[in-house]
């Protein structure tokens, strides 16, 4: 499935999301937690900050959460399978959008699924669309951009017989109601994801050679 057609389905999900996150209790409201602990400590420091300025906050609501070693698992044994080309759903956080406090929608959702590899290549309409600003590439993975709503990384991630599988791991981050913008908030979307799919990456055997380095740069 690509980009456009996911992000339809996605947008759909957006707006279920907002729907049924309205109401809170005190007991719910209690349990908001800083980006350094939000779905299982996903995301390192350095990272969680960036998390914390793309939101504009720096108090989540987990709407669901996997730990990495049981999802990891999950998401290997689906390697090969139709259910495996299915996103699978790691993080997600919500959080208030209005003055009452009385509103939560989606912020942050992080997703993985197995793809084809030709995924990954460039393509024609990608490089189109950097040309034009519309989204930003960067030198990781195979391939990796971000966008005013998202950002998408494609890698590698066969230990074993590497040369002879031509899947690759996809992961997607989605985002609504953030408050960061521009470029700067092009980068954080892309460092997030890039935090998840390393922890991921590591916990499959495949960082050494997932090209998902920490420290990166924009390609355009």
């Amino acid at each position: 499935m690509g980009y456009s057609r996911r992000a339809a389905s996605m947008c759909a999900l957006l707006a279920v999301s907002a729907l049924s996150c309205s109401a809170k209790s005190d007991t719910e409201e209690a349990s908001t937690l800083p980006a350094t602990k939000v779905c299982n400590s996903l995301f390192p420091e350095p990272v969680a900050r960036q998390l914390e300025a793309l939101a504009g906050t720096t108090r989540f609501t987990e709407y669901s959460k996997q730990g990495v070693e049981s999802f990891s698992s999950r998401l290997q044994k689906l390697k090969g399978s139709p259910q495996g080309q299915e996103e699978q759903e790691v993080c997600r956080l919500i959080t208030e959008v209005d003055d009452d406090r009385k509103e939560r929608r989606l912020i942050v959702a992080v997703s993985f699924w197995w793809s084809e590899g030709e995924l990954a290549k460039p393509h024609p309409e990608i490089t189109e669309q950097a040309k034009f600003g519309k989204l930003t590439q960067y030198n990781l993975g195979a391939r990796s951009e971000a966008r005013d709503n998202g950002a998408a990384i494609y890698f590698r991630c066969s230990p074993r017989d590497a040369a002879k599988d031509s899947t690759v791991l996809s992961g997607n981050l989605w985002t609504a109601n953030t408050k960061l913008t521009g470029q700067a908030g092009r980068n954080a979307r892309i460092t997030i994801l890039n935090a998840a799919a390393r922890k991921i990456a590591r916990q499959l055997g495949c960082l050494d050679t997932a090209n998902l380095p920490e420290t990166f740069h924009k390609t355009t």
